[in-house]
């Protein structure tokens, strides 16, 4: 993906956790990682598959509007599935960075996960 381009068929997660500080020296450790965005599989009753994020030359998403102010980390992952049938061979494709919210909302992100840890190699959970 170095030019930006989702190759390969999966998904897309989007994860954001807030710093307790300055984002620059936080480390995201622990169950602070909440979804804001996903790119998910399409089945026809179990007939087909697509993945509408195969071939996506980028990802665009709108922060939630209840999103609390404040500086957070954000974690992009496009999750590559054509040699996940066996044990570890989802593949892993990673962008980080650093937003910080200005006139955020009162919301409560959640639920939250720890990176890792949210996933196990056997199933996926889809925190809502």
């Amino acid at each position: 993906m170095s030019d930006g381009t989702i190759y390969h068929p999966g998904v897309v997660n989007v994860y954001m956790a807030k710093a307790p500080g300055n984002v620059t020296t936080w480390a995201g450790d622990g169950a602070v990682w909440f979804k804001v965005y996903q790119i998910t599989a399409v089945t026809n009753g179990g007939t087909s598959i697509t993945f509408p994020a195969q071939n996506l030359p980028g990802v665009t998403f709108t922060l939630p509007p209840e999103l609390p102010s404040g500086q957070y980390l954000v974690r992009m992952e496009a999750i590559a599935l054509h040699v996940a049938s066996t044990f570890g061979g989802a593949q892993f494709y990673i962008s980080c960075g650093q937003v910080n919210v200005l006139n955020g909302g009162n919301g409560t992100p959640g639920p939250l996960v720890s990176i890792p840890g949210v996933y196990t190699g056997y199933v996926c959970p889809i925190p809502t």
